[in-house]
């Protein structure tokens, strides 16, 4: 036989419903109140731009009126050519990007600081994404000098705040066949910084096969898909292009977990912008040189109709925006290259990222 409830117990039942209900009303109201709704998932994406020229607080208040958050600077680095074991750069810059970073950080942005090494000469068709010591000696001279010069700007990143740090911009063949060496570097680079690491991934087999995604912070892919094949493609076609890679993209951002951000995306106002992505202006052949903001224009609709919602998409990094931009004084090869700037894709951009 049971004893009965005394009195002590019953009111020890009562406090613990009390306060069962309390916890419950609380978890419910963060729950209602907090999770992030599908507008605040898009205002989280990283709204950024690469800028080259002198900064000064007029051009950056330009960049702010148009919802950019975020500034892409990039450092460079150079190499002889893509036999080459070593990578020289200006290691008396420190001071320079220090105040660089601190003068963009102290406007409002956050910082992207993103090294590139520039290669001088191509030879067999070779540029940075072929870089590849041929000997030992040479791949051992190539590795010191390469962690030179990417932790001299990682120390400038950490100490002057920049919220993010590229380990390494298009090295395909070394990315797929020396992971361990890039496995190393991003767990040095932790001991030196302490923001978000990234690697910036050649859209043309590299990206999907890159074995150390799960070591960094995002998946980074330079994201010159070409889309199309004719001039003045509509936004139609342009969607209807990028529906083959997406599902790729979407399902290695589920397989390691991370979500992708596209460290470098740009089309030219050019009727061709679509087809190359990739070419500079001043290499095209004149022939096929038709000035076209349109197609520029489109290609940027398409883009945030079809990549910018997706939830495995954490943001953009255009390419790119002059700060000494004056429309009236472009030169041709300018008027026809990737700025968006003075141009309808301006105004798109801007629209966009304050959705």
């Amino acid at each position: 036989m049971s004893k009965p409830f005394s009195g002590r117990s019953i009111f020890l039942i009562l406090l613990l419903a009390s306060i069962s209900i309390f916890l419950f009303s609380q978890w419910s109201f963060i729950n209602t109140n907090f999770s992030p709704s599908k507008s605040q998932e898009t205002f989280e994406k990283q709204k950024g731009v690469h800028i080259f020229g002198a900064e000064d607080s007029s051009s950056l208040y330009d960049l702010k009126g148009q919802n950019i958050e975020w500034i892409t600077i990039v450092p460079w680095g150079f190499q002889v050519d893509y036999k080459d074991a070593d990578v020289s750069f200006y290691d008396g810059d420190s001071t320079q990007l220090f105040d660089r970073i601190s003068l963009v950080r102290d406007a409002g942005f956050k910082v992207f600081l993103k090294p590139h090494v520039w290669v001088d000469t191509t030879i067999e068709g070779k540029w940075r994404s072929e870089i590849f010591p041929l000997h030992y000696e040479n791949w051992k001279l190539w590795q010191d000098s390469y962690k030179d010069f990417i932790f001299h700007y990682a120390k400038i990143a950490e100490q002057a705040g920049a919220e993010m740090f590229c380990v390494g911009t298009e090295f395909t063949r070394l990315a797929l066949e020396k992971p361990q060496f890039w496995l190393e570097l991003i767990q040095e680079l932790r001991g030196i910084y302490s923001g978000k690491l990234i690697y910036a991934a050649n859209w043309y087999r590299e990206y999907e096969e890159i074995t150390f995604w799960d070591k960094l912070d995002y998946i980074g892919i330079q994201a010159y898909f070409p889309l199309v094949d004719i001039k003045h493609p509509t936004v139609d076609d342009l969607t209807k292009a990028w529906k083959k890679y997406l599902p790729s993209i979407s399902s290695l951002s589920k397989k390691h977990q991370r979500k992708v951000l596209f460290t470098e995306m740009g089309y030219k106002s050019t009727a061709s912008a679509a087809i190359e992505p990739w070419l500079w202006a001043e290499n095209l052949k004149s022939e096929n040189i038709i000035f076209s903001e349109q197609t520029q224009a489109n290609c940027y609709k398409a883009f945030f109709k079809n990549v910018w919602p997706k939830k495995w998409f954490a943001g953009v990094h255009i390419w790119q925006m002059r700060m000494d931009y004056k429309k009236d004084h472009m030169k041709e090869w300018a008027k026809l290259n990737f700025t968006p700037q003075g141009k309808i894709a301006e105004k798109i951009i801007a629209e966009e990222f304050k959705k």
